[in-house]
C-alpha cells in the first residue's frame, strides 16, 4: 500500500505557508528552507509562529478582520472551495464568519489551530497555539 504523504506535515508547516524569498522565518530550515513551493520550520513550533504572524499581518495590513477575509485572502475562491473552508473552520473554532478578530484577542489561536486542521489534519488546540504566541512573543 502507497503512503500518501502530508506536505504540510512533513515541512513542519501546518498552514502550509508558500516560500518567499523575501520572508525570512524564524526557524526556517537552513538546509531546505522550501519543498514544492512551500516553506519547512525546523519544528511544528516555528510553523505555527509563522501561522499566527501572517494572521497578524492580515488583520493589520490587509485589512482581513474576520474568518471569512482572512479565508477568502488565504484560500481565495479561484484556488478553493472559500465557503466551505470558512464554514469548516468556523465550525471548528467556534468562531462566526464575520466575527472581528483582534491581533491580541484569543481569537487568533482558535482560527490557526481551525485552520492547521483543515489545511494540513494537524491536530492542536487553542491553548497549545497560545502558549506558543507566549513563549515567541507573537
Amino acid at each position: 500500500m502507497k503512503r500518501i504523504e502530508n506536505l504540510g506535515l512533513t515541512n513542519r508547516n501546518p498552514l502550509n505557508i508558500r516560500f518567499s524569498e523575501r520572508n525570512h522565518w524564524l526557524g526556517l530550515d537552513p538546509a531546505r528552507p522550501c519543498v514544492k513551493g512551500f516553506c519547512r520550520f525546523i519544528s511544528m513550533a516555528h510553523g505555527y509562529r509563522a501561522a499566527v504572524v501572517l494572521m497578524k499581518t492580515y488583520i493589520r495590513h490587509r485589512g482581513c478582520d474576520t474568518p471569512r477575509r482572512i479565508i477568502s485572502c488565504w484560500a481565495p475562491p479561484s484556488e478553493n472551495r472559500t465557503e466551505l473552508y470558512v464554514a469548516a473552520v468556523c465550525g471548528r473554532s467556534g468562531l462566526q464568519p464575520d466575527e472581528r478578530i483582534s491581533v491580541a484577542g484569543p481569537q487568533i489561536g482558535r482560527l490557526v489551530a481551525a485552520m492547521a486542521r483543515q489545511e494540513t489534519g494537524a491536530h492542536t488546540t487553542p491553548d497549545h497555539i497560545d502558549d506558543l504566541r507566549r513563549r515567541f512573543g507573537v
